[in-house]
């Protein structure tokens, strides 16, 4: 409680501070019995309004959700899949080797056959072995080169045994990928940028395990909003209440 009444009164201190100083036309400083006062208003309105809490932490945590996020849904080699201008974002952290992200891949296609506005970002967050990172190293140099992303990455997730960079060299050979210039760019510095922004990603959001969700608005392909993050591999019907709650409004 004391956090949130902390993140409260500088909400409101700050919104007091640029209204008086428009006010007065001059950037003013306060003294201590202004900044007390001020204070004082705020934890009134506070206590008469205490929605005004749950508000300030959803703006913050949309806003600190948003600041991780960045740098990959910016990121060129992020591998988007569904609709790309779709107005609900479904966001994926994964390991190709994680049980719990393989359960989850026939339920993702299905939210795809389903749902003509949905994008689905893929973080490829290789966490569980050296056979992952080299997995992913595959997987991101497909995206790159084009138009089999999809099909090797949910051919990886329902195969049986252990993915590697060699299984995922064999899938992306039979979906007629030109192998030598796979392995070029899958060593390029490109993938390698990637994958230390999808880590990044997943550290600033305090993600710990895969596989994790966020479910969003796409207010634009770098912006999101009404962001709920579900960690776990979930019962699709929470994902799919989620997007519908996006959906209606509700």
């Amino acid at each position: 409680m004391i956090r949130l009444l902390t993140i409260a009164f500088g909400v409101f201190l700050s919104v007091a501070t640029v209204r008086v100083a428009l006010a007065q036309n001059a950037e003013a400083a306060f003294s201590d019995a202004e900044k007390e006062s001020i204070r004082t208003e705020a934890l009134n309105a506070i206590l008469a309004n205490p929605e005004i809490i749950r508000e300030a932490m959803a703006i913050l945590e949309a806003r600190e959700a948003n600041q991780a996020l960045a740098s990959v849904l910016s990121d060129p080699n992020t591998p988007i899949l569904g609709n790309p201008d779709g107005e609900i974002t479904l966001i994926e952290f994964f390991d190709y080797n994680c049980g719990y992200c393989r359960r989850m891949a026939d339920p993702l296609q299905d939210l795809l056959a389903e749902e003509d506005n949905l994008r689905i970002v893929m973080i490829e967050t290789p966490i569980l072995s050296q056979e992952s990172y080299e997995a992913t190293r595959v997987a991101l140099g497909v995206n790159i080169l084009g138009g089999y992303y999809s099909d090797l990455h949910f051919d990886a997730m329902t195969m049986g045994g252990r993915s590697n960079g060699d299984s995922l060299l064999d899938v992306a050979r039979d979906l007629g990928v030109n192998v030598d210039v796979l392995r070029a760019v899958m060593s390029s510095d490109a993938v390698e940028d990637t994958i230390s922004r999808n880590y990044e990603a997943m550290q600033s959001l305090e993600i710990s395990g895969t596989p994790a969700f966020v479910v969003a608005g796409s207010a634009s392909p770098t912006l999101l909003t009404d962001i709920n993050i579900i960690r776990g591999a979930v019962p699709v019907e929470e994902l799919r209440s989620a997007i519908e709650m996006l959906q209606f409004g509700s």
